[in-house]
């Protein structure tokens, strides 16, 4: 049959022929399917084997430990086996199917069934057939675990030839019901792929001379399967079509759409009608300037043009272009990024009929470059502040250690940005392309602690439905920021040592150990040697995690930082395009202050003084009253006259007074609430006659006030003005 399927031609009695014998090899192979599939219908669980995992390899020689409906079935000539354990090592081979294979049974019994794939790689050099190497056989176990109990298959022989086969597996169980191993019933379907291979040829050829107006005589049987192959080759084509990832647009050479698949109809969002014979122009923008899907204004010029014109030249000498990169629009004139390789279609006469476009779809990929550079800027070490000479020597060591794979352990008080400076190494070092996890240790749990690093599987506990990976597992190829070190639980610092020195763990419930891949920093607001003295941490985690130190010094020991700090948050915080000052006592206040809070502190005092400054000038009556007393009290300990730190908010509130008369300093709490309540009566007035005056023109009024109109939209909101 294999010559018949080589021959150029055919006559109609040698095609029936074929035909009558792949009629009686479909009809043989018919009725050995239904077999195995009753027999595995009616063993669905599997079927239970006599004696023990030991006895696998005698359950082809002696039937006895076999229900006898699967012992006619192995003495079928046509029907080969294989009995294997649960880890797929083959304890018994059929003698018919061992010698397709081309090997004795006892080359077999006790090698990886794996070593029967017809996917094993070759070496490159010698080009023998690989078999030692574990990673060998990472596919194919891959697809065991996926395959359906029937499936069509191929192994591969002895000399490297391919054997189609078509495979099913019923599992054997001990008289306990747990599964001891697999027995596997194969057909070879060499044969039958020789005759079907002939039939599709000649079927070809047909069709060949057919489109050159050959008048054939056609039998009755080869209609049928001509019509057959038609169809169902279309039906073929277009569930390629529709079912690929990537977009797929062909147009003809005048630029008319004659088709495109789902994923294209899908990222455009147009249905298929909409889109048949309409110009490419729908889909592929002209000139002009649109919206991105990542947000930002991009314009289509005459150069973009031109690249395409050069694009479409190119594809005509070579009849393909690959990597192109070129937008398209979706219905809402949103651009999309997109890769493409362009083809030429052409007909039986060479003359070019079309376009083919296979597309790739860059959103994803031009949101994750936009999110990287968006943290790139923000971790760069120029958005770190501070000129101090600790904060120079911070970023010095932090350069240095960024490139290793050293353990930090950062130190600092609480707000000092620990975990802006282990973002900072993370965005500096090898491993910036993997995941950075963070897990704030005195957040979580103690009893949800051990889940949340290491993961749990299904049943594990209540609650557990599903099993789930722990931090340190999705932290793999990438980064762990251990928050709060201090506050792990003597208990769990036992694991997390463990995990550290070996590089492996457990999840909850399980005992199949994972191996990970991750760089640690961990941070801390308190003296961990202490710790370790008082018995509340492990001295050898604390030796473990102690490899580099970085000591982030607070911010009252690095006054000359505050100037530079309080802009950066300014201008960080302040609406775009507008400029705010700060006046030269609220500036003093702000240098004099001890910031227990450190420089997370300072960020929320200027968030909320931009809050309720006028005229965007911060002044001492727009910082926490709290500040500025504690600002008093600091300087009274140089013995610094009061009237340098409260002068604003003496000359403020020196004529107003609390309650029954008394002295407004002695009111409790009658300062903040005089404040506030003559403020806002101020501002308010101020703004309703503003707008008044303006007519209700709400950018005029701004004006009048000299404020910038989103600080006024921000008044009236805070004083319901509608």
């Amino acid at each position: 049959m294999s010559t018949y399927a080589e021959l150029p031609h055919f006559n109609n009695e040698e095609f029936d022929v074929v035909l009558k014998k792949k009629v009686q090899l479909d009809r043989r192979l018919g009725q050995l399917k239904a077999a195995i599939k009753k027999t595995m219908d009616d063993f669905v669980q599997g079927i239970v084997v006599e004696g023990t995992a030991g006895s696998l390899e005698h359950i082809l020689n002696k039937g006895a430990l076999i229900p006898e409906q699967l012992r006619d079935l192995l003495h079928t000539p046509e029907i080969g086996a294989i009995v294997c354990d649960t880890q797929e090592t083959i304890a018994a081979i059929s003698n018919n199917l061992a010698a397709v294979l081309g090997y004795a049974q006892d080359e077999l019994i006790g090698a990886y069934k794996g070593m029967l794939w017809v996917e094993r790689p070759r070496s490159q050099e010698t080009g023998q057939l690989l078999s030692d190497a574990e990673y060998v056989y990472n596919i194919y176990r891959v697809k065991q675990k996926h395959f359906s109990a029937i499936h069509e298959d191929a192994y591969i022989t002895r000399e490297g030839r391919v054997i189609p086969v078509l495979q099913h597996q019923i599992n054997l169980l001990s008289k306990k019901r747990t599964v001891i191993g697999a027995l596997y019933l194969v057909i070879i379907l060499s044969e039958e792929k020789t005759l079907e291979l002939a039939v599709l040829k000649v079927l070809h050829q047909v069709q060949r001379e057919l489109l050159n107006n050959e008048a054939l005589e056609l039998t009755a049987e080869m209609q049928r399967y001509l019509s057959k192959d038609i169809l169902e080759t279309k039906e073929y084509l277009n569930n390629i079509l529709e079912t690929s990832i990537d977009g797929i647009l062909i147009t003809s050479v005048s630029g008319h759409i004659l088709g495109s698949n789902q994923s294209f109809r899908k990222m455009v969002g147009y249905a298929e009608e909409e889109l048949v014979s309409q110009p490419v122009t729908t889909v592929s923008p002209l000139t002009g300037t649109y919206q991105t899907v990542s947000g930002k204004p991009y314009s289509i010029t005459a150069f973009d043009v031109q690249v395409m014109a050069d694009t479409l030249t190119a594809l005509f000498e070579k009849e393909r272009c690959d990597a192109v990169f070129q937008y398209f629009k979706d219905r809402h004139s949103v651009l999309i990024p997109t890769e493409v390789n362009l083809s030429l279609l052409k007909n039986r006469e060479g003359e070019v009929i079309g376009i083919l476009r296979n597309i790739h779809n860059l959103t994803e990929r031009e949101r994750l470059q936009q999110k990287i550079k968006e943290l790139s800027d923000i971790y760069r070490l120029d958005n770190i502040v501070g000129k101090s000479r600790g904060m120079q020597e911070i970023f010095r060591l932090l350069k240095k250690v960024a490139e290793s794979e050293s353990t930090v352990l950062v130190q600092g008080e609480s707000g000092t940005g620990k975990e802006l400076i282990a973002r900072a190494i993370y965005h500096y070092s090898p491993r910036f392309n993997g995941p950075f996890v963070i897990l704030n240790c005195g957040a979580i749990p103690a009893n949800l602690l051990e889940s949340e690093l290491f993961g749990h599987v299904k049943g594990s506990f209540t609650g557990a439905i599903r099993d789930k990976k722990g931090i340190l597992e999705e932290a793999n190829g990438g980064v762990i920021f251990l928050d709060e070190i201090g506050e792990l639980p003597l208990d769990m610092q036992v694991k997390m040592l463990r995990a550290l020195q070996q590089r492996e763990i457990k999840r909850v419930g399980d005992n199949r150990t994972i191996t990970i891949d991750v760089r640690i920093i961990a941070a801390t607001n308190k003296d961990l040697l202490q710790e370790v003295r008082k018995g509340l941490f492990r001295e050898d985690l604390y030796y473990r995690i102690n490899v580099f130190t970085l000591k982030i010094p607070p911010l009252r020991e690095r006054r000359e930082d505050i100037p530079l700090l309080v802009n950066f948050f300014l201008k960080k915080a302040a609406p775009a395009g507008e400029l705010v000052q700060v006046a030269r006592d609220a500036r003093k206040i702000l240098l004099d202050y001890p910031y227990p809070g450190n420089v997370r502190e300072l960020e929320n005092i200027i968030e909320r003084a931009l809050i309720l400054c006028e005229n965007n000038i911060v002044t001492v009556s727009d910082l926490p009253l709290e500040m500025v007393e504690a600002a008093q009290e600091h300087l009274k300990k140089f013995k610094m006259p009061a009237a340098m730190v409260m002068p604003a908010v003496k000359r403020r509130l020196s004529t107003h007074e609390g309650k029954e008369g008394q002295p407004f300093f002695s009111a409790a709490g009658g300062m903040r609430q005089v404040l506030r309540e003559k403020r806002k009566g101020a501002e308010k007035e101020m703004i309703l006659k503003a707008l008044t005056e303006a007519r209700d023109n709400r950018v005029l009024a701004a004006k009048l006030l000299h404020i910038g109109r989103t600080s006024l939209y921000r008044k009236m909101k805070q004083l319901g003005i509608g």
